[in-house]
């Protein structure tokens, strides 16, 4: 499943990037569970509610307050990234998340648009509602 988004904030990109800097502080963002768990090697486990499985993912790329680039593992498996840019006096984030459930093969369709795919937008979406909070 391959989400984008293009979202603006009245805030500086400074202050939106600390939400993504690891993956630790996307409770923040989008709730959680329970609680996160640092593993090894810079892997954490985020479990989010409504998923069976938590979302187990390292930042692969930082370059503050620009960039943000992860990897997901366990049982989701893919890539993510944003982008922070100054536009006039706000800042744009723009980005992708690419998303799959490891070991469904011929399922994994079906299960990304029946489940996943409202899911996940629902739980950006409530990220970026966060995020504006602050503005």
């Amino acid at each position: 499943m391959y989400l984008s988004f293009r979202e603006t904030f009245r805030r500086p990109a400074v202050e939106l990037f600390t939400s993504f800097e690891t993956p630790a502080r996307w409770a923040e963002l989008y709730g959680v569970a329970a609680p996160t768990r640092a593993l090894e090697d810079g892997w954490y486990a985020v479990p989010l509610a409504k998923f069976p499985f938590p979302l187990v993912a390292r930042n692969v790329a930082l370059d503050a307050p620009r960039l943000v680039r992860w990897e997901f593992g366990g049982f989701w498996r893919g890539v993510g990234e944003v982008r922070f840019r100054a536009e006039g006096e706000q800042t744009v984030v723009e980005g992708f998340e690419y998303i799959v459930p490891h070991g469904l093969w011929l399922l994994a369709s079906a299960v990304e648009e029946r489940f996943m795919r409202r899911e996940f937008e629902r739980i950006w979406a409530l990220g970026w509602r966060r995020l504006r909070k602050g503005e």
